[in-house]
């Protein structure tokens, strides 16, 4: 009996070791290039980020602007230069979520990942 409690003891150890109490691995947003299609002021926008680069492209309203994304805790912040009708950007980990704070209100719309090959 002694044999089989140890036996399920370790199957339970390394059952348990397996598990990751952290949910899902999230990928770094940089991992693969590709293209966030998003709505920015009711306005179709998209983010072009090449794989291994924080340096992107926002695309909005006919024009490209060049940003950066700084990864911070569970989000990535796009940094560029001010524009009031933009106001700040941020990205969830995930790159599914774009959240806009304009003039103190913040709004968040879902984006669409399409993967680009390298």
């Amino acid at each position: 009996m002694n044999a089989k409690a140890a036996f399920i003891s370790v199957v339970l150890v390394l059952a348990l070791c397996g598990c990751d109490a952290q949910g899902p691995k999230i990928e770094a947003i940089d991992n693969q290039s590709k293209t966030l299609s998003c709505s920015l002021n009711s306005s179709p926008a998209q983010i072009l980020i090449t794989k291994g680069s924080l340096d992107a492209s926002l695309l909005y309203e006919g024009k490209e602007i060049k940003v950066n994304l700084l990864e911070v805790k569970d989000f990535y912040q796009i940094i560029m230069r001010f524009d009031p009708q933009i106001g700040q950007l941020k990205i969830n980990k995930m790159g599914n979520q774009l959240t806009q704070l304009e003039s103190g209100n913040e709004q968040v719309t879902t984006c669409v990942a399409e993967l680009k090959k390298s």
